[in-house]
C-alpha cells in the first residue's frame, strides 16, 4: 500500500478512532487525558496499523486497527495511571504521599497521617534497606513490575515491613500528641 492509499484509507476510516474513545471514555476520564492527545496517539497507531495489516492474518482490516487501537488505550493506561499503594487494607492506607526530594543516600520522602498533624519520616527506613533492595524498590516505583519471584518476594517484605514501621511510627504519634 503506498502512502497515498494509505493517508486516503486513514482519512475514510478516521471514525474508527473516536469509536475507540467512545468505548473507553470512562477510562480515559479517570486517566485525565486531553482528547488531543489520546487522539494524536490512537492517530499514529492507525497508521500503524494501516501499514503493519497481514490480510493472511486478518481479513478485516478495520478489526485489525479497532484491536490495535484497543491495545494502545491500554499502553495508554499503564503509562498514565494513578499511582498508589496496592495490597494494603483501605483502613491504614495513608490519604497523601508527598515526595520532597532526593538526597544523596537514596530517595527521602514523608507521608502524613491520616489527620495530617503528624508526619511519618521513612527516610531512616529507607536507609535500612539493602543496595538489592533498594534497587528492586526503584524499579518497582519507576512503573517495572518484577522478573522474578525473588524480586516479588522483596518487594512484598518492603511492603510489610514499611506498614509496620508507619503503623509503629503512626502510634508513636498519637501517644506523645
Amino acid at each position: 500500500m503506498t502512502n497515498e492509499d494509505r493517508n486516503e484509507f486513514f482519512l475514510k476510516h478516521q471514525n474508527l478512532i473516536d469509536i475507540t474513545i467512545r468505548r473507553n471514555r470512562r477510562l480515559l476520564a479517570a486517566l485525565r487525558l486531553e482528547t488531543e492527545d489520546v487522539v494524536q496517539e490512537l492517530s499514529i497507531k492507525m497508521l500503524k496499523a494501516i501499514n503493519s495489516f497481514d490480510s493472511c492474518r486478518s481479513p478485516i482490516i478495520e478489526a485489525h486497527i479497532l484491536k490495535q487501537l484497543q491495545y494502545c488505550v491500554l499502553d495508554l493506561k499503564r503509562r498514565f495511571k494513578p499511582h498508589g499503594m496496592t495490597g494494603v487494607g483501605r483502613d491504614v492506607r495513608p490519604e497523601y504521599v508527598y515526595i520532597d526530594g532526593v538526597s544523596d543516600s537514596g530517595i527521602t520522602f514523608e507521608i502524613p497521617s491520616h489527620d495530617d498533624h503528624s508526619i511519618v519520616n521513612i527516610s531512616d527506613f529507607l536507609d535500612g534497606l539493602t543496595e538489592h533492595e533498594r534497587e528492586t524498590l526503584n524499579r518497582k516505583l519507576e512503573g517495572h513490575n518484577p522478573k522474578t519471584k525473588r524480586q516479588t518476594a522483596v518487594i512484598t517484605d518492603i511492603r510489610e515491613r514499611l506498614m509496620e514501621y508507619y503503623n509503629q511510627n503512626e502510634n508513636e504519634g498519637r501517644t506523645a500528641a
